[in-house]
C-alpha cells in the first residue's frame, strides 16, 4: 500500500513547489518581494475555539446519543531578520480537544462517559538562517514536540506531557519564494533526534513510572510552503518532511531478540529493519477568517512512520519478551492519516 502512497505525497509536494515557482512574470510583479527590516520583530499569533454540543432526553426516540465535541488551537509565529547575514524564525503550534458522549443505560436513562481525547499537539520549532547572498543558505534550527496528556495506556492512567522528542537540524536552505502573500523554503541537512518516554513499571493502580530514552540521526530534507488562495481568502500552509535514519540507539536491542519471541508475539523478523525505513510527514492547514472573530480551519496530516523509535523492547529475567503487545502497536506499515474541519471563533493578536 505505501509503495504507491509514497510516490503520491513527494509527487504532490513537488508539483506544489515548482507550479509556485513557474508563475507567470506579471503575477509576479504584482507580489512584490517581501523585505524585512533589521532588527525588527514580526510577529503573528492567532487562537481559537470550536464547539458542538447536542443533548437529549431519556425518552428520546430513535436512539440519537448527545455528545459535546470542542478543540483549542493556537498557531504564532515570531521572525526577526537579527543582521542583514541571520534570519532567526520561530513557530509554534498549539492543540487540544475531547469527545463527551452519553451512553444509554439498560433503564433507558443516559449517562455522560469518560471523555476522549479528539486531538493533541505540542509543536515548537526555532530556525537560524545565515543569509550570505548565495546560492544556498546554512542553517541550524532545533524543535520540541510533545503532547498535553499521553492517554495511550488501557488502564486509563493519563502522563503529562509524554513522550517528549528534541530534534537538532543543520545543512543548507534555500528560499525559492519570498513575497508578502507568498513564501517556499526548502532545506537539506543531518538531524539528530533524541526522546524520553516514561512508562509505568506496574499494573493500575500503581502509578510508578520509568523513563526510556532513545536516540537518532540521519538526513533530513523540509519544505515549507505559505500562500493565499481563493482571491486572498484562505490561507494555505504546508510543510513536507522527509527523514531517513541512519543509525538507532535502540536496533541492537531489536536485533537481539529471538525469532521464537518475535513470532509469539506476532512481529515480523526484520523488525530492527524498521527503525532505519524512512519517515514522511506531510501537514497541510487551510484557514479562511469569515468574520472578525469566525473562522474555518481545515487541518491534514499524512504520516508514514513504520516504527515508533521511542519504543524498546522489554525482556524479563529470563530473557523473554514481556512487551510484545506495546511493540505491535509501534509497528505501523501503512501511512497514518488525520483531518479536522473546525468552525468556531478565533482571534488574531497580530
Amino acid at each position: 500500500m505505501f509503495a504507491w502512497r509514497m510516490p503520491a505525497v513527494v509527487g504532490l509536494a513537488l508539483a506544489v513547489a515548482g507550479a509556485a515557482a513557474a508563475q507567470a512574470p506579471e503575477e509576479a510583479k504584482k507580489d512584490e518581494k517581501r523585505v524585512l527590516i533589521v532588527g525588527k520583530w514580526y510577529p503573528s499569533m492567532e487562537a481559537g475555539l470550536g464547539i458542538t454540543q447536542s443533548s437529549y432526553s431519556d425518552n428520546w426516540a430513535g436512539g440519537d446519543k448527545g455528545s459535546i465535541v470542542w478543540a483549542a488551537i493556537a498557531n504564532g509565529a515570531l521572525e526577526n531578520q537579527l543582521h542583514t547575514k541571520v534570519n532567526w524564525n520561530n513557530t509554534l503550534k498549539l492543540a487540544y480537544g475531547q469527545t463527551h458522549q452519553q451512553s444509554a443505560m439498560a433503564d433507558g436513562s443516559r449517562r455522560w462517559d469518560r471523555p476522549d481525547k479528539s486531538t493533541d499537539l505540542v509543536d515548537l520549532e526555532s530556525m537560524a538562517r545565515f543569509t550570505l547572498g548565495g546560492f544556498v543558505d546554512p542553517f541550524a534550527s532545533v524543535r520540541f514536540e510533545s503532547q498535553f496528556q499521553d492517554a495511550s495506556d488501557p488502564d486509563g492512567r493519563v502522563l503529562a506531557l509524554n513522550p517528549l522528542k528534541f530534534k537538532e537540524s543543520a545543512g543548507i536552505a534555500r528560499k525559492f519564494i519570498d513575497r508578502e502573500e507568498e513564501s517556499l523554503l526548502s532545506r537539506l541537512g543531518f538531524a539528530f533526534r533524541q526522546t524520553a518516554r516514561k512508562l509505568y513499571e506496574n499494573p493500575a493502580p500503581d502509578d510508578v513510572t520509568t523513563t526510556e530514552t532513545t536516540n537518532d540521526g540521519g538526513l533530513e530534507w523540509v519544505t515549507d510552503y505559505k500562500k493565499k488562495i481563493l482571491e486572498n481568502r484562505v490561507a494555505w500552509t504546508s510543510k513536507l518532511t522527509l527523514y531517513q535514519p541512519v543509525f538507532y540507539s535502540g536496533k541492537d536491542e531489536l536485533e537481539d531478540l529471538l525469532p521464537s519471541d518475535l513470532e509469539t508475539a506476532g512481529l515480523d523478523s526484520d523488525l530492527a529493519d524498521f527503525s532505519t525505513a524512512l519517515d514522511v510527514d506531510f501537514e497541510n492547514l487551510f484557514s479562511s477568517q469569515i468574520t472578525k472573530l469566525l473562522s474555518v480551519n481545515l487541518y491534514t496530516r499524512w504520516v508514514y512512520d513504520k516504527y515508533d523509535n521511542s519504543i524498546l523492547p522489554i525482556l524479563g529475567e529470563d530473557g523473554a519478551l514481556e512487551n510484545g503487545a506495546v511493540l505491535r502497536q509501534a509497528v505501523r506499515k501503512s501511512g497514518q492519516f488525520k483531518q479536522t474541519l473546525s468552525v468556531g471563533l478565533t482571534y488574531r493578536f497580530f
